[in-house]
């Protein structure tokens, strides 16, 4: 009898330890995932600021007409005219962003044991290789265009599995921010306004959650002030200024 009853006992803890198993992998692999994209992001912003400040600019010696004469550090030597312009570094470029490109394969698989849809996974995929295309073909415009599509699938997926969480809270906040900026510089400034105007709607919206608003009331009161800010650079039409307040705002998010 006392055999059955510790077989039974056996049993039952093998079967609760499967069963316990079984919920905890979903939440595991959406934790995995979640750790995955946030590379992605990292990579991603960090991209997107070394270029406002400009660290992937390079010198770089151009043959110039003779008749041109306001040109910047003029070389008159025996070999010709040259004239030193601004140019992307896109060898490093395409380094930083072969490290996206190398998580991807790993984030699908993911994705589709989330029961994300396929023609959404692609379109991680099909982003980050045209930021390769782009910067194949020295197209900065285009790279910076796709890599906000890129970021902006980084919410999309989160809050199909994760909810209305803090965590997608601010990555959407992020991606609103960096598309305010890519659509101002790209000469949109009706666009900007709009993704901006969707910021800080996004920022309202959370603030209707009065729990959270309560305990992060310092943070969430800097975040206020730095959208403000951002919003009144874009309606002043000021390159320089849009470029430092989405600086100062991105990083504090």
């Amino acid at each position: 009898m006392k055999k059955v009853i510790g077989l039974f006992f056996i049993l039952s803890l093998c079967l609760f330890t499967l069963v316990g198993c079984s919920k905890d992998e979903p939440a595991s692999l959406q934790d995995k995932n979640i750790q995955e994209l946030e590379y992605i992001e990292g990579k991603a912003v960090s991209i997107l600021n070394k270029m406002v400040r400009e660290e992937y600019t390079k010198k770089e010696d151009k043959d110039i007409d003779k008749d041109i004469t306001d040109a910047n550090e003029v070389l008159d030597e025996e070999i010709g005219l040259l004239v030193q312009e601004d140019t992307l570094d896109w060898e490093k470029l395409l380094e930083d962003t072969k490290k996206i490109e190398s998580s991807i394969p790993t984030i699908l698989v993911d994705l589709a044991a989330l029961n994300i849809q396929a023609e959404d996974i692609a379109k991680l995929s099909n982003g980050v290789n045209n930021m390769i295309i782009a910067i194949d073909n020295k197209d900065e415009r285009t790279y910076l265009i796709e890599l906000n599509n890129v970021y902006s699938l980084i919410p999309t997926y989160m809050e199909k599995y994760a909810g209305d969480k803090e965590i997608t809270f601010k990555k959407r906040l992020k991606y609103y921010a960096i598309a305010t900026y890519i659509s101002y510089m790209d000469g949109n400034l009706e666009m900007a306004r709009t993704q901006v105007e969707e910021l800080d709607k996004a920022y309202n919206d959370k603030m209707q959650d009065i729990n959270y608003a309560q305990n992060n009331e310092y943070n969430l009161n800097k975040l206020y002030i730095l959208i403000q800010e951002l919003k009144r650079a874009v309606e002043a039409d000021s390159r320089e200024l849009v470029r430092s307040k989405y600086l100062l705002l991105i990083e504090e998010i």
